[in-house]
Order: structure tokens, then C-alpha cells, then sequence
């Protein structure tokens, strides 16, 4: 476990990524995205509740900037993780030092480890740089902290899945815009065909079950089931809206998640290790 922790792959990782042009291009431009993103839902909450002749509520202010950051930040966020996690693996083979880096002292374990914590850090480190602009919802009210520490953790779980499946199609392909291709692909499976797959469901138990729906009971979980894959889907489950009231199963979700991201860790190591045995 020490050595885990005492990686050298992670620094060599970290400090490759620092010294990019883009290790302060991204975070500028993510701040500036959910900067934007706030005072798009500041404007459309005052403008709506003034059009409907309310009086402005600061917890619908609250919660509109809360949930608009955070789906907003998952998904620039999602778009970013391929980039760093897929080409990790990948450039050391167009490059011709993953032999080196196979006969090293450094197990596939850590060479795994090393890469898939520089790959996260600098996902965590966007991340955290947005807790500020997060807060801002709590100056308005409607958002309890524990729906901050939960969205936050969905986000890391599911960003540390799509990190591992990126180390996989590292390691699995030989060149990197293939394996970042083919992780764009999976994320796209994930957060559009699974949506499809659950409205197709969807639309046939309403159809069947229209009582049900009309006393406001929601579907089953076997018609959620494709959902639970979504990385969008434990997010939903915070909402308390009333068309989101039946996504109650956010813990499925997670588990998914851990398994597929512990599944893609054991086939990256076993690549890997393949590959040391061949040299």
C-alpha cells in the first residue's frame, strides 16, 4: 500500500501535465463555462417567476444555480476525462517507452496506479476549483450541504469510472486517437443510449400502466435499469421536482459505477501484463 501512495509515476505524471499550456488554459475556461452558467440561471429564475407575477424566492435561486453548476461541471467534466485518461497508456507505446517503463522496478499494478491517479487529480483539481461558484447557492438558500457533499462524491465516483475505462482503451489500442475514440464512444453509450433505451421502456409501461401514472406513481426499477449506467442519474435523484421524484435508486447507480470502473482496472492491469510477458 506504501508503494502505491509513494508512486513515482505519479509525480512524472503530474508534472508533465503541469507544465502543458493547458494545465491553465482548462481550468480558465471551465470557470469562465460555469461562471456563465450561473448567471444563466440567475436571469431565467428572476425572469420566469417575475413573468409569473411571484415574488423572487431565494431558495429557487439557490437551487437553480446548484443544479445547473452541477450538471454543467459533470458534463465538461465527462468531455474532459478521455482526454486525460485514454492517451495515457497509449502515448507511452507511440513514444517507445513503455518497454522501458514495463522493465522498470515499478510493478503493472503501479504503473497502472500512477497513471490513473495523475489522470483524476487533475479532474478533482477542476472540480474544486468550482466549490466557490457552487457556494454561491448557499447565499441564497434552498441548498443543504449534505446535497453538496453528495453531488460531489457522485461526480468523483463516476469521473474515477470513466478514468479506468480510458486506462483500458489505453491500454487496449496503440494509438491514442483511437483509444480516446473509442472512450468518447463508451461515454456516449453511456449517457445517450442508455436515455433512449430508458425512454423507449418508458413509453411502453406508461402505455400499459397509464393508471399508475396518473396516481403519480413512478416505473419500476426494471425500467430504470438503463439509467442506473447514466452518469447523469445520481444527480437526478437529488432533484425534487416532481418529474424527477421517481429516479430513486441513486445507490444502483453507484455500484454500477464502482463495478464497471474495478472491472476496467483488472482488464488495464491484465493488458498490461501481457505485454510485460511478451517483451
Amino acid at each position: 500500500m506504501m508503494r502505491l501512495i509513494t508512486n513515482p509515476m505519479i509525480n512524472k505524471e503530474l508534472r508533465q501535465r503541469l507544465r502543458e499550456r493547458r494545465a491553465w488554459l482548462l481550468p480558465t475556461l471551465y470557470l469562465l463555462i460555469l461562471s456563465g452558467t450561473v448567471s444563466f440561471a440567475y436571469y431565467m429564475t428572476t425572469d420566469a417567476e417575475m413573468r409569473s407575477q411571484r415574488e423572487v424566492q431565494g431558495a429557487d435561486i439557490g437551487l437553480a444555480i446548484f443544479f445547473t453548476v452541477v450538471f454543467t461541471q459533470i458534463i465538461a467534466l465527462l468531455l474532459m476525462a478521455p482526454v486525460f485518461s485514454a492517451g495515457s497508456i497509449t502515448i507511452e507505446k507511440e513514444q517507445r517507452t513503455l518497454t522501458g517503463l514495463l522493465t522498470s522496478l515499478l510493478s503493472v499494478t503501479q504503473i497502472w496506479w500512477g497513471k490513473f491517479v495523475a489522470a483524476l487529480l487533475y479532474l478533482l483539481l477542476l472540480l474544486l476549483s468550482a466549490l466557490p461558484i457552487l457556494a454561491l447557492s448557499f447565499a441564497f438558500g434552498g441548498v443543504e450541504p449534505l446535497q453538496l457533499v453528495r453531488a460531489t462524491a457522485s461526480t468523483v465516483l463516476v469521473l474515477a469510472a470513466i478514468c479506468s475505462v480510458g486506462l483500458w482503451c489505453s491500454a487496449t489500442f496503440r494509438r491514442s486517437i483511437h483509444s480516446t475514440a473509442a472512450c468518447y464512444g463508451i461515454v456516449l453509450v453511456l449517457s445517450v443510449v442508455t436515455a433512449v433505451i430508458f425512454g423507449i421502456l418508458m413509453s411502453h409501461w406508461s402505455s400499459r400502466h397509464f393508471m399508475l401514472m396518473r396516481r403519480g406513481d413512478g416505473p419500476p426499477a426494471y425500467v430504470q435499469a438503463p439509467l442506473f449506467l447514466n452518469p447523469l442519474y445520481p444527480l437526478l435523484s437529488m432533484m425534487d421536482d416532481a418529474d424527477f421524484r421517481e429516479f430513486i435508486y441513486p445507490t444502483s447507480s453507484w455500484l454500477l459505477f464502482a463495478a464497471m470502473g474495478c472491472l476496467a482496472a483488472a482488464f488495464a492491469m491484465r493488458r498490461l501484463k501481457r505485454g510485460s510477458d511478451q517483451l
